[in-house]
């Protein structure tokens, strides 16, 4: 049986374009992985990745600890110079969900 090679018979990529968070890479990357146990990123650090692999479920559960800790939440959008309002953010993180591919589990996150 051994490894072997296989090809991928479907492969789309498709960016979505997003105004959100200009900027603000390392800051909204560390607050995903904070609140996104299982996120996946690529390269040496999860502040400086430029494609993030997020569950869906996390997103969403992270909508609802965004919603019970709103102005907790929103010291933390103040403290780093983030523009976009509490409702914004979950706006955007909302989007991500629903405009992401519904065929996995995952929401993929490009930074460009």
């Amino acid at each position: 049986m051994g490894c072997r090679i296989h090809v991928a018979e479907v492969y789309e990529v498709r960016h979505n374009a997003s105004d959100a968070f200009s900027n603000r890479t390392a800051d909204v990357n560390r607050m995903l992985h904070e609140n996104c146990p299982n996120l996946i990123w690529m390269g040496k650090d999860v502040e400086s990745s430029e494609r993030l692999k997020v569950p869906r479920s996390e997103l969403a559960d992270l909508i609802g600890k965004i919603v019970a800790n709103r102005d907790d939440f929103d010291k933390w959008l103040k403290l780093y110079y983030i523009s976009e309002s509490v409702d914004d953010v979950l706006r955007i993180i909302a989007g991500w969900i629903a405009k992401s591919d519904q065929r996995n589990d995952f929401v993929i996150l490009s930074w460009y």
